[in-house]
């Protein structure tokens, strides 16, 4: 009886053991978060992914109220520079712009231009380095930046892997890679509600996946705020290495375009 009882306890700690190993329950380990993010860039295109120095970007992006959509669906055009340069142009006519180069902003509607606000800056770099773009090519590459792997779970009805990277000021972002593709499926992190000053949960979705110039691109974003959609992204058009110039993320360039559209 006592050899069948011993028999019974190692059989249930090798099946813990297992279950474990595959849900991820041990402890997070570098090793495993390495050869996963190797893959994952590889998937995403390797070296072409990793050496893209812009990207022009257009569709169209619904907004949602309390989960609720709450505008028809505007026509945009994205310009992203590697690293901190962003060009947003809503509407056919690009009537509304948000401009920004690292440390400084512009935006530009009916009434004009405007220098952004300090507030509005700073909401654009923490913003920028979540960036699923900048996020991928830089943040996991830098040496301020551990990345852990905390095993696999399912999301979507997918079996995915998850990483944790961690800056150097403590933020955490989990990236689910899905197991089967090594392409990314989801993107969480917490952000501070401006109005209440809590923290919120965020997820982000990244689906239909494109071959674009040798580079795997999501032509849908969505965005998850405390569990209700806030934005929904459908891409018709991307371009990668275009040759953008840096005159685009200037106020001169900015000011050229007021007189355009005014």
């Amino acid at each position: 009886m006592r050899r069948i009882v011993t028999l019974c306890v190692l059989a249930l700690a090798v099946a813990v053991g297992m279950l474990a190993g595959q849900e991820g329950t041990g402890p997070p380990t570098a090793g495993q978060a390495e050869e996963v993010l190797n893959r994952m860039l590889e998937a995403l295109g390797g070296e072409k992914f990793l050496s893209a120095k812009d990207i022009i970007r257009r569709g169209r992006l619904y907004s949602f109220n309390r989960g609720e959509l709450s505008s028809p669906g505007e026509r945009f055009v994205d310009y992203l520079k590697f690293p901190g340069k962003k060009r947003l142009e809503l509407g056919k006519d690009g009537k509304i712009v948000y401009l920004n180069d690292n440390d400084q902003g512009w935006e530009l509607d009916r009434q004009g231009i405007r220098e952004m606000t300090p507030e509005q800056i700073e909401n654009f770099q923490e913003s920028n380095r979540r960036d699923y773009e900048y996020l991928l090519r830089f943040r996991p590459r830098g040496e301020k930046v551990e990345v852990y792997y905390l095993g696999r779970e399912f999301a979507d009805n997918r079996r995915v892997h998850v990483l944790e990277l961690v800056d150097e000021r403590g933020d955490s972002s989990k990236l689910l890679v899905d197991a089967r593709t090594y392409l990314p499926m989801q993107l969480r992190y917490r952000e501070r509600d401006v109005l209440s000053g809590e923290w919120v949960a965020v997820t982000e979705y990244f689906g239909k996946f494109i071959s674009v110039q040798g580079i795997q691109t999501p032509k849908q974003f969505t965005r998850e705020r405390a569990g209700l959609r806030s934005l929904e992204v459908h891409f018709s058009e991307v371009q990668y290495n275009s040759g953008l110039s840096d005159e685009l993320f200037t106020l001169p360039s900015l000011e050229a375009h007021w007189q355009k559209v005014k």
